[in-house]
């Protein structure tokens, strides 16, 4: 006869009834008819067997519950004691079997409660809090964030609960939102513990599950990527200049250029002129299709013409082939360049 008790030692109130679950298994090929008790000792007087008498078939299983209730003016102790239930056959009295647990007395649970969450506000959630026993119940509450990225706050984080009376605490969850991709997970544990015994263990554990959605959701990211690729694709196609990077200059380009005076020389590539006219004198549209062009990596430089023009040339060239492949190179930018010698 198998008999199986709980593996973690059985924590009785003073004067509260606890049922212990017994399970048994019959594993012969004959039926049994069995009494169930408790041996003599200390935990006997306190016990009850419901049922008392159970009949197994072969290879049956069946649970029996051994309710415990110590007297109302038991003193609480930390120590354990144990406690042996035993099976016999009810014609015989033969021995069947037997199986031994733990037991301690110790001060009741004074708090029960759960976490709900409200509806409307994110992230926010009611503790409802009830003392059910006969003692007054002086509890601190704390919380955290699993994982601990963001705050969260517990209004008020301490309550005296007199018997028979329930509290509500407000939660407030304020966990960090992720820059950018899916979604986040994250989980509020609040605890509810003794206010004056900090090195007992909590008498209550309630977790709220949520996510948190990016800033930056990851399709928005996903998109952008694509419009940068597609650009720098481009650029590369129209300049060819490979080493295009988005959002990044080459050394030595600017988008603000002197004027060069002096001489120019020959041959030389005449890019665009613009004449001394209007309150600049011209100046502004130089400067903006200048600006252009550098944005696009074309060598040119602005020179001031004494003959009243402003002038986008390029010079330096060894030959006049030299410069022809210098416009036929950069002809997508620049339509107008031509080859002066």
């Amino acid at each position: 006869m198998e008999l199986t008790l709980p593996d973690e030692p059985v924590s009785l109130a003073p004067g509260v009834p606890t049922r212990v679950p017994v399970q048994l298994r019959n594993p012969y090929a004959q039926p049994l008819d069995l009494r169930v008790y408790l041996a003599r000792g200390r935990a006997a007087g306190w016990a009850t067997v419901d049922p008392a008498g159970v009949h197994l078939g072969p290879g049956e299983t069946a649970e029996v519950s051994v309710i415990l209730q110590t007297p109302p003016e038991q003193p609480p102790s930390s120590s354990l004691v144990p406690f042996t239930v035993h099976a016999e056959e009810a014609s015989t009295g033969e021995p069947a079997g037997f199986a031994t647990a733990l037991l301690k007395v110790a001060l009741p649970v004074p708090v029960t409660g759960r976490l709900v969450a409200k509806e409307g506000p994110t992230h926010e959630y009611d503790l409802r809090l009830a003392n059910d026993t006969r003692v007054q119940a002086p509890l601190r509450i704390t919380a955290e964030l699993d994982p601990p990225s963001g705050s969260v706050t517990v209004e008020p984080n301490a309550v005296l609960l007199e018997p028979g009376t329930a509290a509500v605490v407000a939660v407030n969850a304020k966990p960090r939102r992720p820059f950018s991709g899916s979604p986040r997970s994250f989980a509020v544990v609040v605890k509810v513990s003794d206010a004056y015994d900090a090195e007992r263990a909590p008498y209550l554990t309630e977790v709220a599950s949520g996510t948190r959605k990016s800033r930056v959701p990851t399709t928005v990211l996903f998109v952008t990527a694509i419009v940068l690729a597609v650009g720098a694709s481009a650029a590369i196609l129209l300049t060819g200049d490979h080493d295009f990077l988005p959002f990044t200059k080459k050394p030595g380009t600017s988008s603000v250029t002197t004027p060069a005076q002096g001489t120019v020389g020959k041959p030389y590539a005449l890019v665009d002129v613009f004449p001394h006219s209007g309150a600049d004198g011209g100046k502004a549209a130089a400067d903006a299709a200048l600006a252009k062009l550098q944005a696009a990596n074309m060598p040119v430089r602005l020179v001031d013409d004494p003959g009243g023009y402003w002038m986008l040339l390029q010079d330096g060239f060894g030959s006049p082939q030299a410069a022809e492949q210098y416009c036929t190179q950069w002809r997508s930018v620049a339509p107008k360049c031509k080859v002066t010698s």
